[in-house]
């Protein structure tokens, strides 16, 4: 896979940009998200590293050029901030996925990794970031439903597949393409078509 691809928000002024390619040993993605607070612009760079079944190993984010943190997780899914062995984040224990809340691109990492059949559902945990002038590091239970049928499959967007998500009293309809890349993610994100 070498992809870039764009979104824009649906509610505020900005965009991501992000470019997903195959490397040895896995997958990497390097992206960049503008966007606006409140009225203050934001410009946050992140990057994702995952292994060749789409376990996330290693996050990091700058906001406005400066790093603010970097998660890596070793094959017991531990988390440890900054790379420091020292400094294990027991609380994101048995995580495989982040979830980063200003991209739709992390929905990906989930789809790509559970790889679910029409009408499957499955209920992972995800590390949970929230980047701002506070940074939040958490964890968030997630569902997603394939909601597309097997007759239906190869009718969705660029033989794609439709996918229920769930967290808390959240729930939205995604679409995505055949690599697992948000289309649609209604009221929030529209991709831009590649030409």
């Amino acid at each position: 896979m070498d992809r870039v691809i764009v979104w824009t928000p649906n509610r505020w002024a900005g965009g991501e940009l992000v470019q997903v390619r195959s490397v040895a040993g896995g997958i990497r993605a390097d992206g960049m998200v503008i966007a606006t607070e409140d009225g203050i612009p934001a410009r946050l760079h992140y990057q994702i590293a995952c292994d060749d079944a789409w376990h996330t190993r290693h996050v990091s984010l700058n906001l406005h050029g400066h790093p603010l943190m970097t998660l890596t997780s070793d094959d017991d899914r531990r988390w440890y901030l900054d790379s420091d062995p020292e400094s294990e984040m027991s609380e994101l224990a048995g995580c495989i996925d982040v979830d980063i809340a200003l991209t739709p691109f992390t929905n990906t990492l989930p789809i790509r990794r559970l790889r679910l059949q029409p009408g499957e559902s499955a209920s992972p945990r995800a590390v949970y970031i929230q980047p701002g002038a506070e940074l939040d590091i958490s964890t968030l239970d997630q569902r997603y439903t394939r909601t597309d049928t097997p007759d239906r499959a190869a009718n969705t967007h660029e033989s794609g597949a439709a996918y229920r998500y769930e967290s808390g009293s959240f729930r939205t309809d995604l679409q995505v393409d055949q690599d697992g890349i948000v289309i649609d993610y209604p009221g929030l994100w529209t991709r831009h078509r590649n030409k």
